[in-house]
């Protein structure tokens, strides 16, 4: 039971390795144009309330998005040059695997923060507005 966990845990950061690698990728001065619009195309269909297919008719709704998403990216890994996927595979294992926490979280920390303290003037205004 373990040794599975583990093996997802492995599959799991590999796919998140992946992502970051083709986002890095993608950010590269060295793309060409066309393979940067397959990627925001493949990537804004994955994340797109909007699909060809809506989500509830059984079985089709989500073979659209796995095969919309996997023929995106298939069309992108073949059209990047190995050169510049395996320099962003690096920088994306070396920026997952440090044990400082990515910028990613600290932004989403500091938002809460900021939305804890927002919460936290507007009740101490409304409750202690009358008393002044």
């Amino acid at each position: 039971m373990i040794a599975q966990l583990n093996t997802l845990k492995q599959k799991a950061h590999s796919l998140n390795v992946e992502i970051y690698a083709l986002y890095l990728a993608c950010k590269d001065v060295r793309v060409k144009w066309y393979v940067r619009f397959i990627l925001a195309l493949t990537i804004g269909y994955a994340i797109s309330p909007i699909d060809l297919v809506p989500d509830l008719v059984p079985v089709f709704g989500f073979l659209d998005d796995v095969v919309g998403v996997t023929l995106g990216i298939g069309i992108a890994y073949q059209l990047l040059t190995g050169d510049v996927l395996n320099q962003a595979r690096l920088q994306a294992y070396e920026a997952l695997s440090s044990p400082e926490p990515v910028t990613a979280y600290k932004i989403i920390g500091y938002v809460w923060v900021l939305a804890l303290c927002i919460v936290a003037i507007m009740v101490y205004k409304i409750l202690f507005s009358g008393l002044a």
